[in-house]
């Protein structure tokens, strides 16, 4: 990607990325407000839809529900009774009076009433003269197989072929008939209902200018649309049926006849039906469009915006940018008297300015002494290293020689003991250890030897009351160590805290991991340390620490603990070396920190 870039300009460059940057922003500003402008449309149509569909099941439930009530008195009337009951006793006379009472009805009541039956329990129908004198067969009415319910029976909008009405569809109310002297019950009492107080209604609740609402029944029959066609039949066998009509209290976006319709559903509770409301979504979406062709507007302005400026304010940026080019292009032909143009200003280019100058009269120097610096001081400072540890090393106390030679010197003259033997072949071997300076590291295990034949001739020196102790796990014994880094600071043990008590006194040496590092304890049970003395010794420690690489600071003219801890700070690095812990009266505690690797077999 950035080769691509390299091929352009800088101007070009702006242009090009100032008009991405501007349409991306207006692309998510577009989205970001079709999403919500969207979601807002759906929101108020569901909200309009909603109370509309509410409006229009209370008027159905409350519109069916009176003509419920309108036939309970006629339904009492001793005539209808007796007919329900098997048509005993009645004579023609009784049937005319019949007839009579449902035209009364009809006519009293409600006019979109266009037929009135009686139905008993046994299939036998009376209605009015007209339709019976002519329709003798009912048996291909919904109604006529729907078995007796408790519950009044809707059926669903159907055909009818009444003499005058044929063809006409018709929703059939059925209202059950008890008797009025052992409250059985003895059949139905149906009335086949016209749209008209439906479309009635329908049409007082239109939404928007071409919202319309459809009725299915819980069987999907299509009880009512505009369309009248598609009036009674099953809601697949139309082309409605491709439309996914959403869940109870759903919204959903629908493609009928080739618009986009927002389609919403509600159940009424009392009648079963189902009130779907469909309207075209670009009725309910003007604040939609505004917003898409506002956004569109301006990004043609930016868009024109960026086109006729971004050119004449990159130059602000390029020239700087070109004429420092050109001085570096000078530099690197070799001109080193070259200089850019510098003004006053906390511009960052006149910043770049100065410090390219600045750059160029340094250059020429640098580039000739920077590399023979590195390389020198890498080497002086491994020199140094190697220098101070192989100095340090040759640090060796004399106290101990001066020390084990009277003992030689007093055993030899009063005893004639084999004491001396063993005296001077110890001193032989630790001399000859510490003689041998060659070797950097040494195992621990090599270290406890020479440690142990320094311990013996410390125990012929103090026979009785001396005691040592060594409790160091054989595997740490092959566990690299500076040479020279135990005995010394047990050394200085036997010179602080043994001999001030005439060997009253004892030493122990112990190990420990501690996580990837050795911790070495040379333990006494001396006076300790004196608060003054401790505190120099620890700032001394501190000081070598800060400045391992400076020989002033960790120069010792002993073998003890600043000579080791110098030592080991400088083979291992920051965070190695000695610490100190001493207990007034009760001993001082020298520890040791190295890392944990051992010797490969």
């Amino acid at each position: 990607m950035r080769q691509f870039w390299h091929r352009f300009p800088i101007k070009v460059s702006m242009v090009i990325l100032f008009l991405a940057i501007s349409l991306l922003s207006m692309v998510l500003m577009g989205m970001i407000s079709h999403i919500n402008y969207s979601n807002a449309v759906v929101k108020d149509f569901h909200t309009v839809t909603d109370e509309a569909t509410k409006r229009l099941h209370h008027h159905l439930e409350f519109y069916f529900e009176q003509l419920s009530r309108t036939t309970k008195a006629l339904l009492k009337d001793e005539l209808i009774q007796r007919w329900y009951e098997g048509n005993q006793g009645l004579t023609p006379f009784d049937l005319e009076d019949m007839e009579s009472l449902l035209r009364r009805h009809v006519s009293f009541n409600y006019n979109e009433i266009t037929g009135i039956f009686l139905i008993s329990l046994d299939k036998r129908i009376f209605s009015s003269r007209t339709y019976q004198s002519i329709v003798t067969d009912y048996t291909t009415e919904p109604w006529y197989t729907i078995p007796f319910s408790e519950q009044r029976v809707l059926v669903p909008t159907h055909k009818i072929t009444y003499p005058q009405q044929s063809g006409m569809s018709v929703i059939s109310m059925m209202n059950p008939v008890y008797s009025n002297a052992t409250l059985e019950p003895v059949g139905f009492f149906v009335m086949d209902l016209s749209l008209k107080e439906i479309e009635a209604t329908l049409e007082r609740s239109r939404l928007g200018e071409s919202g319309q609402f459809m009725i299915l029944s819980t069987e999907d029959t299509i009880v009512y649309h505009p369309r009248s066609e598609w009036l009674g039949r099953k809601l697949g066998d139309t082309p409605l049926g491709r439309m996914a009509v959403p869940a109870e209290g759903g919204v959903g976006i629908q493609e009928l006849d080739g618009k986009r319709m927002l389609v919403s559903t509600s159940s009424s509770k009392v009648l079963g039906w189902r009130v779907v409301a469909m309207v075209p979504f670009d009725e309910m979406a003007s604040g939609l469009y505004s917003a898409r062709n506002a956004t569109l507007v301006a990004f043609v302005l930016i868009a024109v915006m960026v086109i006729l400026v971004v050119p004449m304010v990159s130059n602000l940026f390029v020239r700087p940018v070109l004429h420092l080019k050109y001085n570096m292009n000078r530099v690197s032909q070799g001109d080193y008297s070259t200089r850019t143009e510098i003004r006053q200003g906390e511009n960052e280019f006149q910043k770049l300015n100065y410090s390219f100058n600045k750059m160029v009269d340094q250059l020429n120097e640098q580039m000739e002494t920077i590399s023979d610096l590195k390389v020198r001081e890498v080497h002086m400072k491994l020199r140094q290293k190697e220098a101070y540890i192989q100095a340090l090393q040759n640090q060796i106390n004399p106290h101990l020689l001066y020390n084990s030679l009277d003992v030689i010197k007093s055993i030899g003259y009063l005893n004639n003991d084999d004491l001396v033997v063993s005296m001077a072949g110890n001193l032989a071997d630790v001399y000859r250890y510490t003689a041998k300076i060659s070797d950097n590291e040494v195992t621990l295990k090599e270290e406890l030897s020479i440690l142990e034949k320094y311990l013996e001739i410390t125990h012929i020196r103090f026979p009785k009351k001396f005691i040592s102790r060594i409790t160091v796990n054989p595997k740490f014994h092959n566990c690299l160590l500076v040479k020279l880094s135990v005995q010394p600071l047990v050394e200085n043990a036997v010179k602080y805290a043994v001999e001030p008590r005439a060997g009253d006194a004892a030493i122990l040496i112990s190990a420990y991991d501690d996580k990837d590092d050795l911790v070495i304890e040379i333990a006494d049970n001396g006076d300790g340390v004196p608060e003054e003395k401790l505190a120099v010794i620890e700032e001394h420690l501190k000081l070598i620490s800060e400045h391992a690489n400076e020989q002033e600071f960790i120069r010792s003219e002993s073998l003890g603990v600043v000579n080791v801890h110098a030592r080991l700070l400088l083979k291992y690095g920051e965070g190695y070396g000695l610490k100190l812990d001493s207990f007034p009266g009760r001993g001082t505690v020298v520890s040791i920190r190295i890392p944990l690797h051992y010797r490969s077999e």
